[in-house]
């Protein structure tokens, strides 16, 4: 975020950009970075942009020559209310081969205030020749779901852990054994918040 901002504000921002990876990041940031060229502010838009357009697949799962007339007519437009217009194209790679011709005319010979973003989920999803000229971003996977996994994963081994090391003297830690095998019962029936159930244990 701050490499960006520090291209900005020394002009030195590219005119095409392939941002690239499997998780929604690429497309969230893309609408940050358009809302910090309009409105001044690093941060998701909570309003409609005027100088922002998105293109994503039709019906039929492609995205066809006609939407990149579309959007090249978008770009050459004088910027009133932001730095720069800014277009994102979603699923890049559903983009016709004519389209990806074009697409590359535009990268070519680039409006001067303008600014184009492909999102793909590879590096590779485009044709060559457009893939050479732009400049690309990874965006790792970082969902709420992952961190979500990752939280269960983490609890359900403290789970385990524990019971095994407590069956090693089943008498003496009667009681914590039966703690903890009543807040997993819990748990897994209930669907409790795993998170609190295990710093309750930790207490």
């Amino acid at each position: 975020m701050n490499n960006f901002r520090e291209l900005i504000e020394n002009d030195k921002l590219s005119h095409s950009y392939l941002f690239f990876g499997a998780g929604e990041e690429k497309f969230i940031f893309s609408q940050t970075l358009a809302n910090f060229l309009e409105k001044g502010k690093f941060a998701e838009p909570k309003e409609i942009l005027t100088e922002f357009l998105a293109i994503s697949p039709d019906e039929k799962g492609t995205i066809g020559i006609e939407e990149i007339r579309n959007l090249k007519y978008f770009l050459w437009q004088e910027p009133i209310a932001s730095l720069k217009r800014v277009v994102i194209i979603e699923n890049a790679q559903a983009l016709t081969p004519e389209a990806q011709n074009a697409a590359l005319k535009i990268v070519e010979e680039p409006p001067k205030r303008g600014l184009i973003i492909f999102l793909t989920k590879t590096a590779e999803d485009l044709i060559p020749t457009l893939n050479s000229r732009l400049q690309k971003i990874y965006f790792p996977e970082t969902s709420k779901k992952s961190t979500v996994d990752e939280l269960e994963d983490e609890t359900d081994e403290f789970f385990r852990k524990s019971i095994e090391r407590l069956m090693k003297d089943p008498v003496k830690n009667s009681a914590r054994l039966k703690e903890i095998l009543k807040r997993l019962v819990l748990v897994k029936q209930l669907n409790l918040n795993k998170k609190l159930q295990l710093r309750s244990l930790e207490q």
